[in-house]
């Protein structure tokens, strides 16, 4: 309990961070989210060459990078959010496309390293799919989310006019990294804590053995009240703007991400166990990688930026 009291302060310290650095700069707080997304992709590309599944190595890392550049260089130069998402469609084709070619051109030396029994039988193009698809894989997660992050960051700088119009003096990119983590950080703390306390009925005993029904419940609880305290935090500061959010957006913003963050953390959970780690990496030493310590954050990223869009757009 103590151990993860001190994680738990140390990722708090971490996300302060990274808010920090938001509100100095959405270009300075690139580079933090640049930072734990290569490190996070790399522990999923390891823990699915562990599963049985290698991709090509850093090849995840690298597709992520240079998305996140294109991101920041589309803000940077003024490109509008249609015109930066389609650059990032055709990154990630041209991507897939590159890395099936080396694959089967790779495919006569497969059998001098075959370290995976299921390649043994495959024909050039059957193993060109399967080295693809796993690389990419590691790129829908957690890479896109990441990559979503960057936008999120910068949601007032990537042409949505009324949204833009909206919103005008109003930090919306710290509003939406606040909004993200308050919930899926007491989702994670609510659930831990009270499921100590409460136990009861295991959730998901197959994937998860520690995680409880109660747990859960209260971890939404958690979650909801993050929701609604950064609304009212943000309502009472900026009134003229607020004015057009309502507490029930909030309060169901609230309940949908602590129900995806508990989802998340399963989901990390399920990797784990099929790649049959104890921890997605050793970032933190004892307590793990950036994996664990986010993924009850990972899939709610685009949620909130799409609601933020939905709420003021």
């Amino acid at each position: 309990m103590k151990n993860k009291v001190k994680i738990g302060l140390l990722l708090t310290l971490l996300l302060i961070y990274c808010l920090a650095l938001q509100f100095l700069s959405n270009y300075i707080c690139d580079i933090f989210i640049i930072l734990i997304g290569i490190i996070a992709t790399n522990e999923f590309a390891v823990m699915q060459t562990k599963s049985g599944y290698p991709g090509f190595k850093f090849s995840a890392q690298t597709i992520f990078f240079v998305m996140f550049v294109a991101l920041v260089g589309g803000v940077f130069f003024g490109l509008s959010a249609i015109y930066i998402l389609l650059i990032e469609i055709a990154l990630l084709a041209f991507s897939y496309l590159l890395i099936f070619v080396f694959s089967a051109f790779l495919f006569r030396k497969k059998m001098e390293k075959d370290e995976f029994k299921k390649i043994t039988n495959m024909n050039t193009t059957e193993f060109a799919f399967f080295k693809t698809n796993n690389s990419f894989f590691s790129v829908l997660y957690p890479a896109i989310f990441f990559v979503f992050l960057g936008f999120l960051n910068h949601i007032q700088n990537i042409g949505f006019s009324n949204f833009n119009e909206n919103t005008s003096g109003v930090p919306m990119g710290l509003f939406g990294l606040v909004l993200l983590f308050a919930i899926c950080c007491l989702t994670d703390t609510f659930a831990m804590i009270f499921g100590i306390l409460i136990k009861g009925k295991k959730l998901c005993p197959k994937i998860s053995p520690k995680k409880t029904i109660s747990g859960a419940i209260c971890g939404l609880v958690g979650g909801t009240l993050g929701s609604i305290a950064t609304y009212f935090v943000f309502s009472a500061i900026f009134a003229d703007v607020f004015a057009v959010a309502y507490f029930w957006q909030f309060l169901v913003i609230g309940i949908v991400a602590s129900v995806v963050a508990e989802v998340g953390d399963l989901f990390e959970s399920f990797s784990k166990r099929r790649a049959n780690v104890k921890d997605s990496g050793d970032i933190f030493r004892s307590h793990g990688g950036v994996l664990d310590r986010l993924d009850s954050i990972i899939f709610n990223i685009p949620i909130i930026f799409v609601s933020l869009l939905f709420i003021f757009g």
